[in-house]
Order: structure tokens, then sequence, then C-alpha cells
């Protein structure tokens, strides 16, 4: 069992071609170390070039670059690609989505990125709401800076 089994709700991870398929998502995202050899279980392009071609799904694609700290840390690791679909009448939520990373990149991730994400995603709020607890319920939590953050804030109210 995982933290992930004790969600109220199934996750998207895995299901994405699926859902996008039947209209319950509208954008799915995909990320691996760049450089890297493809791999069709972390980014399955394969699988989606078929309806990207047909114009059921738009695609789009960028790398994010890492700090020089961090390439020495993760040699050879010189980016993060990210690799996204969305439905034709959702692609703004590609726009959207890039926006948000880099808006993050600048501040640091918080709460209030984490539920965008969930929406932009086709997660509803609740499920969001879900997500944050588990990662705030796990015994590292209080080293991902947001999640602190997040924790003194709740204390400080109570």
């Amino acid at each position: 069992m995982t933290d992930f089994d004790t969600l109220p709700y199934p996750l998207h991870t895995g299901q994405e071609l699926h859902l996008m398929l039947e209209g319950v998502k509208p954008l799915a995202c995909f990320c691996h170390e760049y450089p890297s050899p493809p791999c069709e279980e972390i980014v399955p392009e394969v699988a989606f070039d078929e309806h990207v071609q047909r114009g059921r799904f738009e695609r789009r694609e960028y790398v994010e670059l890492v700090s020089p700290a961090t390439q020495a840390r993760r040699r050879p690791v010189k980016g993060i690609r990210h690799v996204l679909y969305a439905q034709p009448s959702e692609a703004w939520r590609i726009d959207a989505y890039i926006d948000l990373k880099a808006r993050a990149a600048i501040t640091g991730w918080s709460a209030e990125f984490e539920r965008l994400e969930g929406r932009l995603l086709g997660y509803e709020d609740w499920q969001t709401d879900a997500w944050i607890a588990m990662l705030r319920a796990r015994p590292n939590a209080h080293r991902i800076p947001w999640l602190a953050r997040l924790a003194e804030k709740s204390h400080g109210a109570s």
C-alpha cells in the first residue's frame, strides 16, 4: 500500500490517454530528465501521436533548464523535458501550465500553485485538498519548503 492508496479518488497517473479520450481529463503533462533516451513508460509519446496527428489533441514540448548547482549534483541532467497534451478546446491550459511553472521557478512552489495545477489537470478542488492533506501527512513533509510553510501557517492560525 502506498500513500496514494489512501486518497479518496483515483489518480489520473497512468490513465491520462484513456481519460483524455473520454473527455474527462483536459490536460496531461509528462516530464523526464533531459537529455535522456525516449521512454514510453514515462512520456507516452507513441500512444498519443496518432491522436495528435488526427487533431484530437494538441501537443507542446519544452525543456526547463536546471541550475548549474543542480547540474553538478545530477550529471548529465541539463534540464527537465515537459511534454503536454490538451484537447483543442482546452489548449489554453498548456499556456497556463507553462506560465504556472515559470512563475513557480521564480517565487517557489506553494499551496496556491498546487491548487492551480490540480485545476489545470482536471482535478476537482476537493481532490486537490485530499492530495495536499496526504502530502502533509508524509514523514518528510517538513523538508519540502511549501509544505513546511503551509504547516507553519496552519499552526499559527490555531
